[in-house]
């Protein structure tokens, strides 16, 4: 397993993309942000979404936590 810094994950992520399936829009996923009120804090909160990716394969990866 290589583990992905957040420095270099976007390359791993240019063919990849967000896709809005009731609509069909699709968003380039480098060019994307989640922003969101994180309930702990209520305040407003901003990722990008490859960084959701990377924590998402590496969590996977290193069986850390459930993830569907």
């Amino acid at each position: 397993m290589v583990e992905y810094s957040s420095h270099d994950w976007t390359k791993n992520t240019d063919d990849a993309i967000v896709v809005a399936s009731d609509i069909g829009i699709q968003l380039e996923v480098n060019k994307s942000k989640v922003i969101f009120t994180n309930p702990k804090t209520l305040k407003q909160e901003t990722v990008d979404v490859s960084r959701l990716v990377r924590v998402f394969v590496n969590n996977r990866d290193d069986l850390k936590r459930s993830v569907k």
